[in-house]
């Protein structure tokens, strides 16, 4: 399966998406190739992982031409790619970078888009830590998702983000994905403004498949407050013990 995590920044995204990868590998769904998507690049250092080489580094190489002349243009970004994914036990990462600058990027992206095609057949899921708005889904750098998790906050903004996030989807491909999860995280279960903030990111027109709450966790906040990879948070953290509600294979 292809899962996106989508949402604002500041809601939480890149910690929800790396407390599910890490449900996804104790729970033997490996191997997992985790992209992050976000230009903020900040799904690696959220898992503990040093990384050296995005896929923007590898594209603004390419567009400048800086491939040997012996190689073709698929069979160099095919090696780079491979240097550029960092490993560790049951997944993988690979880090996009920033946006495109002034140049036209349409045949790099192309390729990418390709490259990423082939190499997610290697992985039994792929985990995509979005940009807030689905923007590179809108570009089709990555592929369909077969499921969407939008994460949103106590604001009013991030619920708005995902519904014109949703909005965007159903623009680009006709409908939403039938495993279309919503996570409210920092949030107290049973709280009326849960039902607001839900409301309000459906947006009067989704219906979410599964509403998780993610209570706010004192053990997160430490953890991402010292620099702690989230992978080495203690199993019965609140905030990964309501996450493994979420199931790939539900």
């Amino acid at each position: 399966m292809i899962v996106a995590v989508v949402g604002k920044g500041g809601v939480g995204k890149t910690t929800v998406a790396a407390l599910l990868l890490r449900c996804l590998v104790e729970g033997g769904q490996t191997p997992v190739l985790a992209i992050d998507a976000d230009p903020s690049s900040c799904l690696g250092a959220a898992l503990g992982m040093a990384v050296d080489k995005t896929l923007a580094d590898i594209r603004e190489e390419l567009s400048a031409d800086g491939r040997p002349s012996s190689m073709s243009s698929a069979e160099w970004l095919a090696l780079r790619t491979e240097e550029a994914i960092v490993e560790s036990t049951g997944f993988d990462l690979l880090t996009m970078g920033r946006p495109e600058g002034k140049r036209c990027y349409c045949f790099v992206n192309n390729l990418i888009r390709e490259r990423l095609d082939r190499l997610a057949r290697a992985y039994r899921h792929v985990l995509i830590d979005c940009e807030a708005g689905l923007e590179h889904l809108s570009r089709r750098t990555t592929g369909r998702p077969d499921a969407l998790v939008c994460v949103t906050n106590r604001s009013r903004m991030g619920a708005e983000t995902i519904a014109r996030a949703l909005a965007l989807y159903r623009n680009l491909h006709g409908e939403l994905p039938d495993r279309t999860d919503l996570v409210l995280n920092q949030y107290d279960a049973g709280e009326p403004l849960a039902a607001e903030m839900q409301a309000l990111a459906a947006g009067g027109a989704t219906r979410f498949r599964r509403v998780l709450i993610v209570p706010a966790d004192l053990q997160v906040g430490g953890a991402e407050a010292s620099g702690r990879a989230l992978l080495e948070l203690n199993p019965a953290t609140p905030a990964l013990a309501a996450l493994r509600a979420w199931e790939v294979q539900a």
